[in-house]
């Protein structure tokens, strides 16, 4: 199971903050969530066979794409970088120019049993508001780009060519790279990054009453 760094907890994170635009019970929730963290000193654990392939593969996954693009991508090994004291982001790469200097950020998936279905997500609800990527992965982008302070992102997606299916046997995809992987560059939105940090402020606010209440004995006999 895939360690997380500390430095996370409680923090409002690139991979969930499309939750805060999304308001309501989600929101709530997730703030929620983020006090929790910092009360118990830790974060839910969450680990089955499809994101620890996931994890396995995504070395692979940033060599094949820096093959394929010709860019100097390194793994960043899950370093977790902040943006302020209350929210950063874990880009799973970084790309760099010949004085390198960091200029974009790389976010890696390596599914199997949704590769395709994110294929057709990646077709069927891209709008250009969202610079024609699903929304969730906008939002993510843009705070990747934000914590790695570049204004490019890349979105990859990449199926293995080799996996092994739940009973331990051997699976080879008959199929080439440039079917089983695709990407996306999504460039930096200011006013997007402002809004981010603006709700991360208000998320904030509202865990660190949570946080007061959880810390506070309840006295009954009063």
């Amino acid at each position: 199971m895939q360690t997380l760094s500390k430095e996370r907890l409680g923090k409002f994170t690139a991979s969930e903050i499309h939750k805060l635009f999304t308001g309501g019970k989600t929101r709530d929730t997730y703030i929620f969530e983020k006090a929790e963290e910092i009360v118990k000193g830790h974060a839910k654990a969450f680990s089955n066979k499809h994101t620890d392939h996931g994890h396995m593969n995504e070395f692979e996954a940033i060599q094949n794409f820096a093959s394929v693009t010709d860019l100097m991508v390194d793994f960043l090994d899950q370093v977790y970088f902040p943006i302020n004291a209350n929210c950063g982001a874990t880009p799973d790469a970084k790309v760099s120019n010949f004085s390198d200097e960091t200029i974009a950020s790389v976010d890696v998936k390596c599914p199997t049993a949704t590769f395709f279905v994110q294929k057709m997500l990646q077709i069927n609800e891209s709008k250009p508001r969202y610079q024609n990527v699903p929304k969730e992965y906008f939002y993510q982008a843009q705070m990747q780009m934000l914590a790695l302070n570049v204004n490019e992102h890349y979105l990859v997606r990449y199926l293995t060519g080799t996996d092994i299916d739940f009973d331990g046997n051997k699976i080879e995809y008959d199929l080439p790279l440039e079917v089983r992987m695709f990407y996306k560059k999504v460039i930096a939105d200011k006013d997007v990054q402002d809004q981010i940090i603006q709700l991360v402020d208000e998320a904030a606010k509202e865990r660190d009453l949570l946080v007061t209440i959880f810390k506070t004995p309840l006295d009954f006999a009063s």
